[in-house]
């Protein structure tokens, strides 16, 4: 494992994924962390985490990024002590949470993911892993069918990505960290990582939060919306069986 990303969710993480993929890395993200990874970050998010347990679970990828592995970077990088790390940041604290707080409904409160997380096997087992994630990161009370993510306890959240931002920046040894402006582009970033700068334009990825629609293409989400599927066809059946003995 190469690459460690620190940055909290909604700091252009997704960005950096594209980054790290056209210069060839394999990146885990918070999908491969939900599923792959399901019984161990239950175990971690519930009982803390050990070094070997971490290096198990990340030395086959290069890069790894999104919730819950940024509140874990310093554990992470104890495990993998080659590995660089990467924070990025917004430009005020009240536009990351404004961000934040628009984009957790979106992904997470509509009733297609309803649906999903009650109903079906994939769908249950995210719902649980992002409870306890949005429950140690930043307060936030599990979802349930008439109970979805509320991010309105806007002081506990902000508290909680100041307090990340600054631990980053003073616990982590300055030679092996980049704190990144986007602005900088391909050669502040390339020239950390010791790479060529890609023949290809920097990306900008999840603009305007549209990582509700296109989480549905990921392998775990492909995976939920057709086990989705499998049950309503199921219902169908279901339904006309009984409407044709009973009605």
């Amino acid at each position: 494992m190469k690459i460690i990303i620190a940055s909290m969710s909604k700091c252009g993480t997704k960005t950096l994924h594209r980054c790290f993929e056209i210069l060839g890395y394999s990146v885990a993200d918070f999908d491969y962390h939900a599923y792959n990874h399901y019984h161990e970050w239950k175990t971690i998010l519930e009982y803390g985490s050990r070094k070997e347990q971490l290096h198990d679970m990340y030395k086959n990828v290069d890069v790894v990024t999104g919730s819950p592995v940024f509140l874990y970077w310093e554990e992470i990088a104890e495990a993998f002590p080659n590995a660089k790390v990467i924070l990025t940041t917004r430009k005020d604290e009240i536009t990351w949470y404004r961000s934040l707080s628009r984009e957790i409904p979106k992904c997470h409160n509509s009733w297609t993911i309803a649906f999903c997380y009650l109903l079906t096997p994939t769908g249950i087992q995210l719902r649980h892993h992002f409870d306890r994630v949005a429950r140690v990161l930043y307060s936030i009370k599990g979802w349930g069918f008439s109970r979805k993510y509320d991010c309105s306890n806007m002081e506990i959240i902000i508290k909680r990505y100041r307090e990340h931002n600054a631990g980053v920046l003073s616990r982590c040894r300055q030679d092996r960290l980049l704190h990144f402006n986007f602005c900088d582009g391909w050669e502040t970033l390339c020239t950390f990582l010791g790479e060529d700068i890609p023949d290809e334009p920097f990306p900008h990825e999840n603009k305007h939060g549209q990582l509700a629609t296109s989480m549905w293409v990921l392998p775990v989400y492909v995976r939920m919306r057709r086990e989705a599927y499998v049950i309503m066809a199921i219902i169908a059946i279901l339904i006309a069986f009984l409407s044709q003995h009973f009605l």
